[in-house]
């Protein structure tokens, strides 16, 4: 195993970014906290993450990214490369905010959160929930369109390796060249060109075209009257024909 990959394998754990949050001072910098078993997920919001074994739950820590806007993009992009190398049969996408769907359902979560040190310097806890191992009666208990890896194909230590090695590449992109590491986050969000709802608070809803993601993070949407509003924060949900339309006019595009 490569020394400058930092995992830290727990058993059991209430949530991962709790643990890091608790264990700032004595992980190192870079360190990517798994366990096998969550015993208080959350995502988004305090919602709560399905966190059955076999799964992935972990948590990487970087003190010296203190935005956690930048480590969403980290490991999102990490998670995507990671995920696009063992099983990429499934056709893994980009969901902005911080969402990994296939089709039309919802695969991978991420939670960023602020770290406060002792010393009053910010850090980063980036956490992410993987479904590798759901059977079709877990996904259906789930109260929104939910994705799994076929149980077995790949294990999570592999994915923690693997999650932790591309996850260094891009941390050294995101402390040495931010721009670059938001123009590549930017490139990948294939949210952009398909039509969507955009859950807001207070109930409220916003519907249109994703026309693009901005260098401030938030998301541009075009309404049915041609205006065009940018979004910082809210659920967003697709249809899987729009995911399907969008995708073609791609392939169109490209020949």
């Amino acid at each position: 195993m490569d020394p400058e990959i930092k995992l830290y394998h727990l058993a059991e754990v209430d949530s991962t970014n709790s643990f890091v949050k608790r264990h700032c001072l004595e992980l190192a910098d870079g360190t990517l906290v798994y366990a096998d078993v969550q015993t208080a997920g959350r995502g988004r919001l305090d919602r709560k993450w399905v966190s059955a074994r076999g799964n992935f739950f972990g948590t990487l820590l970087m003190k010296k990214l203190p935005d956690p806007f930048l480590g969403t993009m980290v490991v999102s992009l990490a998670a995507l490369d990671v995920l696009n190398d063992l099983a990429p049969e499934l056709r893994v996408w980009l969901k902005w905010p911080n969402d990994l769907y296939v089709e039309d359902a919802k695969l991978a979560g991420i939670l960023s959160e602020a770290v406060i040190m002792p010393d009053n310097s910010r850090a980063v806890a980036v956490g992410l929930g993987v479904n590798l191992a759901l059977s079709g009666e877990d996904l259906a208990g789930i109260d929104k369109p939910a994705a799994s890896v076929e149980k077995g194909k790949i294990n999570p230590e592999k994915f923690a390796f693997e999650l932790a090695k591309y996850a260094k590449m891009y941390y050294i992109m995101g402390m040495s060249c931010s721009k670059e590491l938001l123009a590549l986050w930017q490139s990948r969000n294939e949210v952009v060109g398909m039509e969507l709802v955009l859950e807001l608070t207070g109930g409220k809803q916003a519907r249109g075209v994703a026309c693009a993601v901005a260098d401030d993070g938030a998301l541009v949407l075009r309404d049915e009257s041609g205006a065009e509003k940018s979004y910082y924060c809210g659920d967003v949900s697709v249809s899987r024909e729009s995911v399907r339309l969008a995708w073609e006019r791609r392939r169109t595009k490209d020949c």
